[in-house]
């Protein structure tokens, strides 16, 4: 079976779409971060794990640092998932409702995920402020880092639901 007969593209465009995407790369705040974030996480696991079973002493800080790493990937991950609108819903029920209503309905939904995304950051920003004083017990790495990932990310989400809100109501329609 050859390319031609899998792929309605000619294997020009397959590799031209190929480029284009790899050339692309980091392109927003929420991907550099989670990048980061990503790589940390396993450069500890794997530190960890191979301090455990290989050298005789195993690295107590491993937790903390992919604790850490852990909860700036998750939730700078969620802005990036919202950014590009790829979230999770159930549509069972709105699927039936008529197109306005659909539209209506998602409009309003925006409104009320921007107003959640900006008291989670508020409420993050405020146990992030709560934690100045406090460090983890092995590095004394101070808490609020851990803190300021859940803010940053609940502020990104918001900041990505107001500009798909004024994309709406600019007249595009669809994020």
């Amino acid at each position: 079976m050859a390319l031609d007969d899998v792929h309605p593209l000619p294997p020009d465009a397959l590799t031209e779409a190929a480029g284009k995407r790899s050339r692309r790369g980091i392109e927003t705040i929420e991907q550099l971060i989670a990048v980061v974030a990503l790589v940390v996480l396993v450069g500890a696991i794997t530190w960890g794990v191979l301090s455990r079973y290989v050298v005789t002493t195993p690295a107590a800080w491993v937790e903390e640092v992919s604790s850490i790493a852990f909860s700036w990937l998750i939730f700078v991950g969620a802005a990036e998932v919202h950014r590009r609108s790829r979230h999770i819903s159930v549509d069972i029920l709105t699927s039936l409702l008529p197109k306005p209503v659909q539209r209506g309905l998602s409009f309003l939904v925006e409104i009320l995920v921007f107003g959640f995304c900006c008291y989670a950051a508020f409420l993050g920003a405020e146990q992030a402020l709560a934690s100045t004083g406090s460090f983890t017990s092995i590095l004394r790495i101070p808490l609020w880092v851990n803190y300021l990932g859940l803010t940053l990310g609940f502020a990104l989400m918001a900041f990505r639901s107001a500009q798909h809100i004024v994309r709406r109501l600019g007249g595009s329609g669809e994020r």
